[in-house]
């Protein structure tokens, strides 16, 4: 990382070796608590979290040289707290609610006016604009969408971070491969428009995650940290082997999987301790309505005031929820509300997704959960669209265990309102 991102802010300083075993016993610590079998939907974030944000905010901070190390211990320690305080959240039993359930020929035909209407929005909006450009050219597409203006916000966002998404999921657990299509045909649509990655991306890692399920041998969780360690194992050999010579391939893989999955979000967390170390905290006067009473003590917004800080020039530097909710609402203290907040949230989406198979429903939230470690929990539950799959879950039938005899019937209840054949609803073959 130092070596190809040094321009980005990963220096390497070396630090002694007593913080070095400090990190590694913080990092591995949340292991020992934290759930091996998937019971609840906001387990799956809940590991994911760990292995993107918690381990490189633990790591990271302490290579980079923002403050000595010594400095750095309250930090790693805060992280290690806030995981902990996630793992408290699955101590309490879930709410029994009484589920308003609508039918499955209600649902879909009001999901397709939804899904529809916002397509339709990006269409219009985008129309003579719409590219399919390299990750090198984003932010050129990305600066033409923003002139637009925020109108397309919430039709952006929550298409590429809960409607696309639940077609994907749902195409793949229950083998509709229609689905799973017009899902990744929209994310790929959001991309042309707003060069987002992100969109592109989700379609990997939920069919990812997809296949581990699929694979019968070991725990998920282990087979997830498993595969990380493969892949990270892989690319550090083809890059050693390939020198200074790396090819574009390369190049490509490591800045998708080493800088934007997992190094950023440790470099980001110890800029945001960096900054407010020495600057005002804002008392969540970053959120809409609260900076309506509370005076927000800076220029730019959030992620962009830490960009000009850093690298001189206005580029967005928004993390994820342990800095923005955290770190710069309350220093260190903040991270440990904001995990509590956090862990009261992954409790109302297993109480809303109570009824349905844990796979499933976790799969169905993985992208927009998996956002919090790039977003605040407010951006991510409102306009990021977890609060719109919450009510999904709450009012959609459980369709995991239904018998098969039943499928046809549930088909024919699905069909008209997607306006396509052979979208039916069949018992997971993996469901246990």
């Amino acid at each position: 990382m130092s070596q190809t991102y040094n321009n980005y802010g990963f220096n390497y300083q070396p630090v002694p070796g007593f913080y070095v075993v400090l990190a590694w016993l913080l990092a591995i610590l949340p292991s020992l608590w934290m759930p091996i079998r998937l019971t609840r939907a906001s387990q799956l974030a809940y590991w994911v979290l760990y292995l993107t944000v918690i381990i490189p905010s633990i790591f990271v901070p302490l290579f980079v040289g923002l403050n000595r190390p010594d400095e750095i211990v309250p930090l790693m320690v805060a992280m290690c707290a806030g995981a902990g305080i996630l793992g408290l959240g699955y101590l309490f039993p879930l709410r029994s609610f009484r589920f308003f359930t609508i039918s499955p020929t209600t649902f879909w035909t009001g999901f397709a006016i939804l899904a529809g209407a916002c397509t339709l929005m990006i269409v219009v909006f985008f129309w003579g604009n719409m590219h399919l450009v390299s990750f090198a050219d984003i932010y050129d597409l990305r600066n033409d969408a923003q002139d637009r203006g925020p109108v397309l916000n919430y039709a952006l966002m929550w298409s590429y971070g809960a409607i696309y998404p639940f077609l994907i999921a749902w195409g793949l657990y229950f083998r509709r491969w229609l689905l799973f299509l017009l899902g990744s045909l929209g994310q790929v649509l959001v991309y042309s428009c707003f060069g987002t990655k992100a969109s592109l991306l989700s379609i990997v890692f939920i069919t990812g995650l997809y296949g581990l399920f699929r694979l019968k041998r070991g725990t998920f969780p282990l087979k997830l940290v498993w595969t990380v360690a493969g892949i990270f194992f892989v690319l550090c050999a083809i890059f050693l082997a390939e020198g200074e010579e790396a090819d574009v391939v390369t190049l490509l893989l490591m800045f998708l999987v080493m800088f934007r999955s997992f190094g950023l979000s440790g470099l980001l967390t110890g800029q945001y301790y960096y900054f407010f170390q020495h600057n005002p905290h804002t008392y969540f006067a970053h959120l809409k309505v609260v900076n309506w009473f509370v005076h927000y003590p800076y220029h730019y917004v959030l992620g962009t005031e830490i960009g000009y800080y850093f690298y001189g020039f206005q580029l967005d530097t928004t993390a994820h929820f342990w800095a923005t909710d955290g770190l710069a609402a309350l220093g260190l203290p903040g991270i440990l509300l904001a995990s509590a907040v956090c862990a009261f949230l992954f409790w109302i989406i297993d109480s809303a997704a109570a009824r349905h198979e844990a796979r499933f429903a976790g799969l169905v939230t993985f992208y927009a959960t998996y956002s919090l470690a790039n977003l605040s929990l407010f951006t991510t539950f409102l306009s990021g669209g977890l609060g719109l799959l919450v009510l999904f879950l709450y009012v959609l039938q459980p369709a995991t265990g239904a018998p098969r005899a039943r499928s046809g019937a549930m088909q024919k209840a699905v069909t008209p309102a997607l306006g396509m054949g052979a979208v039916g609803i069949e018992a997971s073959p993996d469901t246990a």
